[in-house]
């Protein structure tokens, strides 16, 4: 089972990473420089709580896991720092993330190879790219919808949101039955939640929007992951990739912009608790079925979707 006390110092390292480099970043007046700085405390958060979690991704990738790691996530972060740049070419750079995610994240798998044979696959052809456009343009309207409720509505609320349900993602995969995939979610919450409290202290709106769109991105990633490679169900994923946006339905409450922040981040965090009420029993329920996955070995548990 994972180690708690790791998981906390994990969490604590990835927030003082994301608090300390938004900080020193957030002194340059330059959008971009901030941008740039906020992104790379995610990243470098990230793999310093994957490193005291002993959960570094392999070299070549040979798991969805190492290709979020090491291809979605700095694809990401390329997209932040030139949408902060040019906003065209930002937004034609986050449109490409958004539609190679998936394909990125199934290459080799047996949804889209034939591992055992001809014939063999999961999804046909055509099945995958319906897939892939589908959830390309979920990922960019989510996108789009989060950065314009952000500047509506404060970006910091946005990358805090973003964080609180990155958590919860992990925990929800890890009762899902993949205690890996759901550990990668912790030092990203933190680096998260840290960018959030730098940027709150050079009041820096280019940081949170970059750090924001990064977290979005891992978000969805590490839900394709935990659907397809692991049990986490159709309804938990949907609650928790809504949960960011949930914010669009308080938008109307104009005169009072802390309790329209507050409900922001109240309904989010509804959204979030759902899903994990739902995971957690839908855990118990098949930890008492007899055959079950969950009463497989430790290292079933912690390996389980690789």
């Amino acid at each position: 089972m994972p180690d708690p006390i790791l998981i906390a110092k994990a969490l604590g390292l990835a927030a003082v990473i994301g608090v300390t480099m938004t900080l020193l970043s957030g002194r340059s007046s330059r959008r971009t420089v901030a941008a740039a700085g906020s992104v790379l405390a995610v990243v470098i958060a990230v793999y310093a709580g994957l490193g005291i979690l002993d959960l570094l991704p392999h070299l070549p990738p040979r798991e969805a896991l190492d290709r979020l790691l090491l291809i979605v996530l700095p694809a990401a972060v390329v997209a932040e720092v030139l949408a902060a740049a040019s906003g065209r070419i930002g937004w034609a750079a986050r449109g490409v993330v958004a539609a190679s995610v998936t394909p990125v994240l199934l290459w080799g798998s047996v949804y889209t190879t034939d591992l055992s044979g001809p014939g063999s696959r999961a999804w046909s052809p055509a099945m995958s790219w319906m897939i892939y456009a589908v959830l390309g343009a979920v990922l960019m309207a989510a996108w789009m919808l989060m950065n314009r409720l952000g500047s509506r509505a404060g970006e910091r609320v946005t990358v805090v949101s973003v964080a609180g349900t990155t958590l919860g993602v992990g925990v929800v995969i890890m009762l899902s039955g993949y205690a890996t995939g759901g550990q990668v979610a912790v030092p990203l919450a933190g680096g998260l939640a840290g960018v959030a409290l730098g940027s709150a202290a050079w009041r820096s709106n280019s940081a949170g929007e970059s750090a924001a769109g990064v977290g979005l991105v891992s978000l969805f990633a590490l839900l394709v992951i935990g659907r397809l490679f692991a049990g986490l169900t159709n309804l938990n994923a949907a609650l928790l990739f809504a949960a960011p946006l949930l914010g669009w339905a308080v938008q109307p409450i104009r005169s009072r912009p802390r309790l329209r922040a507050g409900l922001r981040l109240g309904l989010a965090a509804l959204s979030v608790v759902i899903a994990l009420v739902l995971a957690q029993q839908k855990f118990a329920s098949d930890y008492r079925q007899p055959g079950s996955a969950t009463e497989g070995s430790v290292d079933d548990y912690m390996s389980f979707g690789k």
